[in-house]
């Protein structure tokens, strides 16, 4: 009995542990597809060991329907855990053995060591991709990536400065539609060279977000995944539109140029009086005009690339002339000279030339430019009148000393006819007075006549003294109020002046530079005679004023006497020169030209304007060194 007690208890021990050692295996593997099953075989053993309990109990107690409920149980349990096996064996059936648990393990580990490689690799990508997208961001360019639907995925920070968008403005935007990209071809074609050849370069026009348009050097480089495939285009942009307008300035201004260029070349060839010739700084000819072609007679194909040495004398040259003429154009930036040239045919001619030294804007030396005129003629020309006026001063100089004598013999011959004029006026003024009433009444009429000879005669040696006095006196220039001067000189005038009744019309005078005395008696001649031509006028006018004549201040004299014929005018100002007879108008003849030889003492010109019956004036000037003062009138006045 004991034994089957003993052996019972342990199998139902053994039962009772079970059960536990698989919770605990189903608590640590949660993971088993079929955990359910360990459970349910668990409470199939617990079963089984609850029956050999019943085994022990009904030893002493005999309760048998207890112990056959227990088994019915236990039976239940039973065909239920058997049932399940039999279900659940064919999946288990499927599991990998240890082999394939091995090899799967290591595939695991493998994979493991792969994915922590891939992170690793990714990681340093990641890294790397920073530090490419911040030195893309140092970068001036605009740098854009854009996958095969032409959408924005990285924007640098050139692009922000470029066009204006933030990257999370831009970022997912179709880039031609923002930026409104004008292609210097069809898109799609710029696209497919880009798919073939891995890039392309152009220029594009776009806008910015302001709505300016922006000028940009583009570059396209096409970007591949791992497999090669392409999966977007990197776009480097950089602006240009400043240096495009400076191009098309520049353009503009190399059209102007090449314009001017064309119109001066046109212009130098249309001169035919100079020879206008370039060369670079070897002394080779680069350009001929028509000009020099006609004055040195060589064509443009036979001298253009010649030694501009050809056109000189050999003896100039082998003196250094050549060189020294560039070195100093080089120097001072042009030379003008003359010297002698030579024609193709070996005739020579004087020439007046200027070279100018032809550099670039930053003062390189790119060859010279030489003008030559044909100045032959006008050498000669001057030489003559250089021959000419050396002969002209001898002459001057002589007629000079011939004046000077002639007045000297004028003064001397009219000093030393004084004597004898005063013994025959002395004389025949005796005999009219104390022998008149013995003498017939003829007798008497001739001594009238030699006394007015004798008057006429000492007038005339006056006249000629002051004349000659005149070329001898120093003229003493100095300020003088000329209203002042013609007051002094009406006082002087003959008492005819002042019995008469005439009008005088004096005007404001200007203050001249002149000599006061000499001026003084420029106006009693000129005044003397208003009066003497006026006589037949019942209402004498003598008037006096200034006016400006080619810009000078000028002098006149008017009067509303008998006037003269203006084609004896060149007559006036002659010594002894009358236009009038001595029975109607006494005088001398001499005033006029002493009034002349005063005028050109100053410098000045004296001329007249009159007609018969219709008054004269005269006008005078007195040269540059009058300078002119005083509240007058400046009415412009012309002479002929």
């Amino acid at each position: 009995m004991w034994l089957h007690v003993i052996s019972d208890s342990l199998i139902a021990l053994s039962y009772f542990t079970i059960p536990f050692t698989l919770l605990w295996f189903v608590r640590k593997r949660r993971d088993l597809p079929f955990s359910w099953m360990f459970g349910l075989f668990g409470a199939f053993i617990v079963a089984c060991g609850a029956t050999h309990v019943m085994e022990v109990w009904n030893l002493w107690h005999a309760q048998y329907w207890l112990a056959g409920g227990l088994k019915a149980v236990t039976a239940a349990a039973s065909v239920a855990t058997a049932i399940l096996l039999a279900r659940l064996v064919p999946k288990a059936l499927k599991l990998p053995n240890i082999t394939q648990w091995a090899q799967a393990n290591a595939a695991l580990e493998k994979e493991v060591h792969e994915r922590r490689e891939l992170e690793i690799d990714l990681r340093i990508s990641e890294s790397r991709f920073r530090e490419q997208a911040e030195l893309l961001d140092l970068t001036y360019d605009a740098v854009i990536v854009r996958n095969l639907r032409n959408e924005i995925t990285y924007w640098n920070h050139g692009a922000e400065e470029l066009y204006g968008w933030r990257a999370e403005e831009i970022v997912g935007k179709v880039a031609q539609d923002a930026l409104q990209t004008v292609y210097p071809k069809a898109q799609a074609e710029i696209e497919a060279e880009t798919l073939e050849r891995g890039s392309w370069e152009g220029e594009l026009t776009q806008r910015r977000r302001d709505g300016s348009v922006v000028t940009v050097s583009s570059r396209w480089v096409l970007r591949r995944d791992e497999q090669a495939n392409a999966n977007g285009v990197l776009e480097s942009n950089r602006d240009i539109t400043s240096k495009k307008e400076a191009e098309e300035i520049q353009r503009k201004s190399d059209e102007e140029n090449r314009q001017s260029e064309i119109r001066f070349r046109l212009l130098i060839d249309a001169v035919k009086d100079y020879a206008i010739i370039s060369f670079d700084p070897d002394g080779l000819v680069t350009s001929w005009n028509s000009g020099a072609q006609r004055l040195k007679g060589y064509a443009a194909e036979e001298i253009v690339g010649q030694h501009v040495s050809r056109l000189y004398l050999k003896e100039d040259i082998d003196q250094g002339k050549l060189a020294e003429e560039l070195r100093r154009a080089d120097a001072e930036g042009h030379v003008e000279q003359e010297g002698w040239r030579l024609r193709k045919d070996g005739s020579r001619f004087w020439a007046e030339n200027v070279t100018t030294a032809l550099r670039t804007g930053s003062g390189d030396l790119i060859g010279y430019l030489k003008i030559d005129k044909d100045i032959t003629a006008r050498r000669e020309a001057e030489e003559e009148i250089r021959q000419l006026n050396s002969e002209l001063t001898g002459r001057v100089e002589e007629l000079g000393t011939v004046n000077r004598e002639l007045e000297s013999f004028s003064y001397s011959v009219s000093h030393d006819l004084r004597a004898p004029l005063r013994h025959v006026d002395g004389f025949a003024r005796i005999l009219k007075e104390e022998y008149s009433a013995a003498m017939p009444a003829e007798a008497i009429r001739y001594l009238e006549r030699i006394l007015t000879a004798a008057t006429h005669m000492g007038q005339l040696i006056d006249d000629l003294l002051n004349l000659a006095r005149i070329g001898r006196r120093e003229l003493k220039r100095d300020q003088a109020q000329i209203a002042s001067v013609v007051k002094q000189a009406i006082i002087d005038l003959p008492a005819e002046a002042q019995e008469r009744n005439i009008e005088w019309r004096i005007e404001p005078l200007p203050e001249l530079n002149c000599d006061a005395g000499l001026l003084k008696l420029v106006f009693v001649n000129l005044l003397s005679n208003a009066v003497k031509f006026t006589r037949k006028q019942p209402n004498a006018v003598i008037e006096v004023g200034s006016r400006l004549s080619d810009g000078r201040p000028t002098i006149f004299v008017r009067d509303n006497g008998v006037g003269f014929d203006p084609q004896y005018a060149d007559k006036l100002f002659g010594v002894f020169q009358r236009l009038h007879r001595q029975e109607d108008f006494e005088g001398t003849g001499i005033g006029l030209a002493t009034v002349l030889r005063i005028i050109r003492r100053h410098g000045g010109e004296i001329w007249a304007e009159s007609q018969v019956n219709a008054g004269a004036t005269f006008f005078f000037t007195l040269g540059p060194l009058s300078q002119s003062s005083g509240d007058y009138r400046t009415t412009e006045i012309k002479h002929a």
